[in-house]
């Protein structure tokens, strides 16, 4: 549960940023005891930025009236410096906010008003950070070049590291085993080989105890109501990409619907996700769907009753749905301007758009 005190500092600060005079005057109003609600709006979005651009960035969104108002930059607003270059995650646990930086090649801790705690730089010479769970008192962090990194949270040091794979991509943590990625590597004339394979962890002893197959080049991981899920992107050849259920118990995958390129958790327990294929001209072709764990079921029946036409053929960069009020977000991105961010309420309808605050919006983290 987040402080009265913390959501006021916040808040005064994203209003300041935003335009308004002061908070100082209107202590005592923020202070009766019915929330208001920007309180329950109040969202970050990372902003993934260019690579060698330096332009990573955190936005900071809330409401006021129906109104959006987006503070692009906040991370450099809290800290007086900018993020740095390729933010590639982001995810909140127990109040804080933990973030990857792929180009700038750390990861740092974050408290709920961005302010940064702690961080972690690799090593020259070792491959860039990718994905991060947090666990209990670590954060696990997955790196090309065949490395799990284990930082102690209190301070981002390094515990112990956890060696063998290629390109690590990924990582979920579950009942003390780390589930991880291997996508990709070269050979020796720098052809791409796509892997197959789930490395299976223990997140205590940082060994390796098994693989999961999969399809070819698995990348993305994600922990949805108990059930790991991974989508593999295929070897943009004649192995599409495909989103997989993983069963802990037996070590197995199961395929559960092709060309899958994000999901997210959806309302009453369903995963909600976008299907994506590409015309003769490398132009993207997008759907949504539903997928029922439970029945083993999908629905290709959009979950949104009124998408702009645009998401057919945009690149859709993030999709997040609000579990507090159930808000559904999309966002799509031209590799080149600011993002736009699509708000839907919970039935799928669109109640607005508006700018990310940065370039490649791929993640929200809710304040609720």
């Amino acid at each position: 549960m987040k402080t009265r005190s913390f959501l006021m500092t916040t808040l005064c600060a994203l209003m300041m940023g935003a335009g308004f005079a002061s908070c100082a005057d209107e202590f005592d109003e923020w202070e009766q005891p019915d929330p208001d609600p920007l309180a329950k709006n109040l969202t970050y979005i990372l902003n993934e930025g260019l690579w060698g651009a330096n332009n990573a960035s955190i936005s900071s969104f809330f409401e006021i009236d129906g109104t959006p108002n987006v503070t692009a930059n906040y991370y450099e607003v809290i800290n007086g410096q900018k993020m740095g270059d390729l933010a590639n995650a982001m995810m909140e646990e127990d109040d804080n906010i933990y973030v990857v930086l792929n180009g700038s090649k750390y990861v740092a801790k974050l408290d709920m008003t961005t302010k940064e705690q702690a961080r972690y730089t690799f090593p020259e010479g070792e491959g860039e950070p990718r994905c991060i769970d947090v666990e209990d008192d670590y954060a696990y962090v997955t790196q090309h070049g065949g490395k799990v990194s284990k930082l102690n949270i209190k301070d981002m040091s390094l515990v112990a590291t956890f060696e063998g794979g290629d390109n690590l991509e990924g990582i979920v943590e579950k009942n003390g085993k780390l589930y991880v990625a291997n996508a990709w590597k070269l050979d020796g004339s720098n052809n791409y080989v796509y892997n197959k394979e789930i490395l299976v962890i223990d997140a205590k002893t940082m060994t390796q105890t098994g693989t999961i197959s999969v399809v070819d080049n698995p990348v993305n991981m994600y922990e949805i109501n108990d059930n790991i899920y991974v989508i593999s992107q295929g070897n943009y050849a004649d192995v599409s990409a495909a989103l997989q259920v993983i069963n802990i118990q037996t070590e197995t995958s199961k395929v559960v619907f092709n060309d899958v390129d994000k999901i997210t958790e959806g309302h009453n327990g369903y995963v909600y996700g976008v299907r994506s294929t590409y015309d003769a001209n490398w132009n993207p072709v997008n759907s949504f769907f539903i997928y029922n764990p439970k029945g083993n079921e999908v629905s290709e029946t959009s979950f949104l009753k009124d998408a702009p036409a645009t998401f057919s053929s945009s690149a859709i960069y993030l999709l997040e749905v609000d579990e507090e009020n159930g808000y559904i977000y999309v966002g799509i991105s031209d590799y080149t301007t600011n993002g736009t961010i699509y708000q839907f309420d919970q039935t799928g309808k669109l109640l607005r758009q508006f700018d990310s605050g940065g370039i490649n919006p791929s993640a929200m983290i809710f304040i609720d």
